[in-house]
């Protein structure tokens, strides 16, 4: 039977686009019908298809805004075929205009509303503006009607590791995956696993990585019975595999606590690092960057980075180490913010501004991508770029109502380049509703005051904030009238 060109183009568009996620993602029901609109090409006008197709070809050669431009000719000429919108959203997606995506996603389902491939779209879409919890619905609507689809599957356990939910990712690898196949492993029979559509293999190479992320999860978030129970399962499985008996936990407590040390703090707390590690752990650290020893995943990583920030190491120095860290994982939120606050104490403002750029179109916590459009909504205001600016402020507040600091950083905001009073006050009000006592936040309802002339006021908040703690050298030359 001959391949219809078009169909083939489109197949490996689609293995392109959706490669992230797992290079062996097995088409729906042993077809590649599944991938794709119900809507054929044939039906399509020909105009559209021959749009529809220069668009494909266009995009598998990377030239995206030529792509773009065709598809979009291509989804005026027939709104109704899904496969269309889909492609659009697609390149959307691949060009961070997240906006855009979402809207050409959306329609894809509105005409075609079951289609789980428009629904994992969806969902990558929601991650990546943030919305990670809308996105882990999405793609668990689907599992609990393919409990085993690969693809989500592989994406929804990413989005756990990702957010350091490793407790979420753990269960999802033992139910969805190694219990599966231990069953087929049980039986001696390979070809069990094909029987609950994981397109894996007991006793294969795949097979042993699931397990050691299982037990790597477990030695992050410092469950040392886990360990020795992970352990236990792949010597049994894989008896004659090299390297598998230094998964076996280690009986030296000082051996153990070497492996999971750094990650023991901060793993369920997405919003806050708590600090003051002890001498034992700053040294450990220092030990490890003399050995030029570097972080094995995204997450050590950015645990390095809270120690890094407990430490006396220099700007340069510690720039140096994130630059390299940031060549091993690209595209991290925290490592890029953390170069951005680098280029901050540096006096680099340009830098710092590229870099909270990168990271808010990289994925994170809610809380923390509202405080990268905060601190970007701030360097593109002193930058001059008002309009921008004011959109970071916007999506700060979107992504976290209750950061009293993007509250107060907007309001300041409009006071000092809008001079809107009204609206500067209501901000800042709402700042302190969050946090009543805080000593920054009254310092800048002080410096509101300020702004428009009225000293007396502004000389009280500012006083106030000193006796809160505030910091005593920069409200004091405010106080002597000093005020830059």
């Amino acid at each position: 039977m001959r391949i219809n060109p078009f169909i083939s183009i489109l197949f490996i568009l689609l293995v392109n686009l959706y490669q992230e996620v797992n290079a062996q993602i097995p088409a729906q029901n042993g077809s590649i019908e599944g991938l794709f609109s119900y809507n054929s090409p044939e039906q399509i006008s020909t105009q559209a298809q021959k749009l529809f197709l220069e668009g494909l070809l266009a995009v598998n050669n990377t030239s995206f805004e030529e792509g773009l431009t065709l598809l979009l000719k291509a989804e005026e000429l027939d709104r109704n075929q899904s496969g269309i919108t889909h492609a659009i959203a697609n390149i959307y997606l691949h060009l961070n205009d997240f906006d855009n995506a979402l809207f050409y996603a959306e329609n894809s389902l509105i005409i075609e509303p079951m289609n789980q491939w428009y629904k994992i779209q969806l969902a990558q879409i929601l991650y990546a503006k943030g919305y990670y919890q809308a996105a882990v619905k999405e793609l668990e609507l689907i599992l609990s009607q393919h409990k085993y689809h690969w693809a989500a599957l592989n994406f929804l356990i990413d989005m756990h590791q990702k957010m350091s939910f490793l407790a979420d990712a753990n269960e999802l690898i033992r139910e969805r995956i190694l219990e599966p196949l231990q069953r087929a492993a049980t039986l001696h029979s390979p070809r069990m696993s094909q029987l609950n559509q994981l397109p894996i293999q007991p006793f294969s190479q795949i097979h042993k990585d699931w397990y050691k992320l299982l037990y790597r999860n477990f030695e992050l978030l410092g469950i040392p019975d886990s360990m020795e129970t992970v352990a236990s399962e792949m010597q049994y499985l894989f008896p004659y595999e090299q390297g598998i008996g230094k998964f076996a936990l280690k009986k030296d407590d000082e051996e153990i606590s070497d492996n999971f040390r750094f990650t023991e703090a901060t793993l369920n707390d997405a919003d806050k690092y708590t600090p003051a590690p002890d001498k034992s752990e700053s040294s450990l650290l220092f030990q490890k960057l003399q050995q030029n020893t570097t972080p094995n995943n995204p997450e050590e990583a950015i645990l390095w980075l809270h120690k890094l920030n407990d430490s006396e190491i220099g700007l340069i120095n510690r720039k140096t180490l994130v630059l390299e860290w940031n060549e091993l994982f690209p595209e991290q939120g925290e490592i890029l913010s953390e170069l951005g606050r680098i280029e901050l104490e540096l006096d680099n403002q340009n830098a710092a501004k590229k870099r909270f750029e990168q990271a808010i179109r990289s994925p994170g916590p809610r809380s923390k991508k509202s405080e990268w459009y905060r601190q970007l909504g701030k360097l593109q205001a002193e930058a001059g770029d008002l309009e921008p600016a004011e959109r970071s402020f916007s999506y700060a507040l979107r992504y976290d109502p209750n950061n009293a600091y993007a509250w107060a950083s907007f309001a300041y905001f409009k006071a000092r380049y809008k001079n809107n009073r009204a609206e500067a006050e209501a901000k800042i009000e709402q700042a302190l509703s969050i946090k009543p006592k805080d000593a920054t936040l009254i310092e800048i309802k002080g410096d509101i005051y300020h702004l428009f002339s009225e000293s007396d006021e502004a000389v009280i908040w500012w006083v106030k904030a000193l006796e809160l703690g505030g910091p005593t050298q920069r409200i004091q030359q405010k106080l002597s009238g000093n005020h830059d």
